[in-house]
């Protein structure tokens, strides 16, 4: 691999510790090391990341202030800290609560291919910010055992022939006086891939330097990435917009892949790439969004929809009467046989449950990520004949469903905790809106007419998306923010960093 350097300029390097904090800010690492690029998107265009201005780390007031805040979104607590679980749903909620385009994207040592260096130097090279926490860990009959961890924010990687570097600010680095902000000072630790037994879990993780009393490495990776819109403009291509954390700017680029005939359906994977399913063939591409390229994943004869979902990231493919799992290599995992034919496709996150609508049965069903039947509910009356769509939407778990060609979106709110009654409303903009897909973010995004639209939960139109007006084909999806952290591995008091 040739040398690799990465740099990012101007990010600030904020303290943890405050008299103003609970605790004088000794557990907070992961909002401050977080903040600091809250702070760096807000001085570059976007004001709007941080709550109390100015952006500016020497203004000690509103800095512990918007460090506070940023805790209290990630139920940091002032003694234990934070969790990985809370860290990224904290962020994601304050992403979209302080109107930044952009998804939080979190993997821990659950996902083995994610905590090597080649894929950080792939994200940090496209626009993602990282953050990391560097595990503390003790070995024990030949296994690695963690004991707690801490938080960093990453603006530098290097590689080349004597090795790999990271370069980070320390938000636990000067910070003897919790009265004032201390200068800004880099650390910078030597990387080494290091296989073994970590906590149940086999994988391979960047030791960050030598040390064995404790070993540290890196096991939690955050990772702040622009939004992103997929769609079908043309034959077998695919376009990709992506919004600007700094600017009102969206990217536009084509991507080839080898589908001649044409996209029959669209799934973003969780690590920047795109399932796409071709018309007719049943040939399932891969299609990596940071270099372009596209391989072939499976052939599944008869496919029809796709939907990604699951801490493994599995593909579910919905043939006409069955549903396949597929894992990151194309490979069949598990089939489930249905006795009428599939519709629709989404994956419901917060319950870690797959959603499959069948139009003819009246039903829709609820499977685990192993394909096992958990229920089902009745599917409410959808307006219109044409496609239809299905989505989850990730704050409240309301299942919302619309046709091709039809201006209103039908939705049924199944969880236990907030039960409602199903119903479908008008997308209101002054006009007929025929919605072809619908995928959202906080709010409904729509290709209509050729054209991105955004709407709220209430139908009206949302304006200020960072997409709206741009052109679409039938398909649209729209990127999510993710996490593979295990809820129940997340609860132990060693799996929190400070």
């Amino acid at each position: 691999m040739p040398d690799f350097k990465y740099s990012i300029a101007n990010v600030p390097d904020i303290d943890q510790r405050w008299t103003s904090l609970p605790g004088g800010g000794g557990a907070f690492c992961v909002p401050t090391s977080t903040m600091n690029w809250m702070y760096y998107i807000a001085n570059h265009g976007r004001p709007s990341a941080v709550v109390f201005p100015p952006a500016d780390p020497s203004a000690s007031s509103s800095t512990a202030m918007n460090v506070l805040m940023l805790s209290l979104f990630m139920l940091t607590h002032p003694e234990r800290g934070t969790s990985g679980r809370t860290w990224h749903q904290g962020l994601d909620a304050w992403l979209k609560h302080r109107q930044v385009p952009a998804i939080a994207l979190l993997f821990t040592v659950e996902d083995d291919s994610w905590i090597l260096f080649d894929r950080l130097q792939q994200c940090a090279a496209a626009g993602g910010l990282l953050t990391i926490a560097r595990g503390r860990y003790y070995k024990i009959n030949g296994e690695y055992f963690r004991g707690g961890g801490h938080a960093l924010t990453v603006v530098g990687l290097s590689s080349t022939s004597a090795g790999k570097q990271i370069v980070v600010h320390d938000p636990a680095q000067d910070d003897s006086d919790p009265e004032t902000q201390s200068s800004p000072k880099k650390s910078t630790g030597n990387l080494t891939p290091m296989f073994g037994k970590f906590d149940g879990t086999l994988a391979t993780m960047l030791r960050w330097g030598s040390s064995e009393s404790p070993y540290e490495l890196i096991d939690h990776v955050m990772i702040i990435f622009p939004l992103f819109a997929v769609t079908n403009l043309r034959g077998g291509a695919i376009t990709v917009y992506s919004a600007s954390l700094t600017s009102d700017a969206v990217e536009a680029r084509e991507i080839p892949t080898p589908l001649a005939a044409g996209i029959a359906d669209l799934a973003i994977h969780p690590a920047m790439r795109v399932a796409a399913l071709g018309e007719g063939s049943g040939d399932i591409v891969a299609v990596d969004l940071i270099s372009g390229d596209s391989r072939r994943l499976a052939r599944l004869p008869g496919a029809r929809r796709l939907a990604y979902g699951g801490r493994s990231r599995r593909l579910f493919v919905a043939q006409d009467r069955h549903v396949v799992a597929l894992d990151d290599h194309g490979k069949e995992v598990s089939r489930a046989a249905l006795d009428r034919p599939i519709d629709a496709l989404a994956f419901d996150a917060a319950e870690n449950r797959l959603i499959v609508a069948s139009v003819s049965a009246g039903k829709l069903l609820r499977l685990s990520p192993e394909l096992r039947h958990h229920g089902s509910h009745e599917l409410p009356h959808v307006p219109g004949q044409g496609r239809l769509s299905l989505t989850v939407d990730e704050g409240d778990g309301a299942l919302r469903l619309t046709r091709a060609g039809s201006p209103h979106v039908a939705e049924l709110q199944a969880h236990p905790t907030n039960a409602r009654a199903p119903g479908a409303s008008p997308l209101r903009s002054g006009g007929v809106v025929p919605a072809e897909r619908v995928k959202e973010r906080g709010a409904i995004h729509v290709s209509a007419a050729g054209r991105i639209a955004t709407f709220d939960r209430d139908g009206e139109r949302v304006e200020g998306s960072p997409f709206n007006g741009l052109p679409a084909g039938p398909l649209l999806e729209v990127a999510r923010s993710y996490s593979n952290a295990d809820p129940e591995k997340m609860r132990r008091p060693e799996w929190h960093n400070r």
